[in-house]
């Protein structure tokens, strides 16, 4: 029984380890050059928040990166997973999602002087 208490985690460290692990995995997938892909799937009424799902091709294949970009910069996915939920207007959403991805990635990076450089396409 002690074991078990021992080796539980909070969701507090569960959202760590998974931001860690995206972090890791977005490293090994994308290049310092990447074209990032948007597909924009819905957009609200209001015109206040967007449902978007990104990809990359990589080696000729498609690599989803909705559940890491979500892990890693903690946007939330819509209720059927076909995207993320991201809120705001008056400017390009999905540029504003690539944006934050690139300036995380390069403020991780910061001490290999990695700079990270990425274009975004909407489809």
């Amino acid at each position: 029984m002690d074991t078990i208490l021992k080796n539980t985690r909070t969701k507090k460290q569960v959202k760590h380890d998974n931001m860690l692990y995206a972090k890791a995995r977005l490293d090994e997938i994308l290049n310092q050059e990447q074209e990032i892909y948007c597909i924009i799937r819905h957009v609200s009424q209001s015109g206040m928040s967007r449902h978007i799902s990104f990809f990359c091709i990589v080696d000729n294949e498609p690599r989803f990166l909705d559940g890491l970009i979500s892990d890693y910069l903690d946007y939330r996915h819509n209720k059927s997973y076909t995207g993320l939920v991201v809120g705001g207007c008056g400017m390009d959403m999905a540029f504003s999602v690539v944006n934050h991805l690139q300036v995380q990635m390069t403020h991780d990076k910061m001490t290999t002087h990695t700079e990270y450089n990425f274009r975004h396409r909407i489809i």
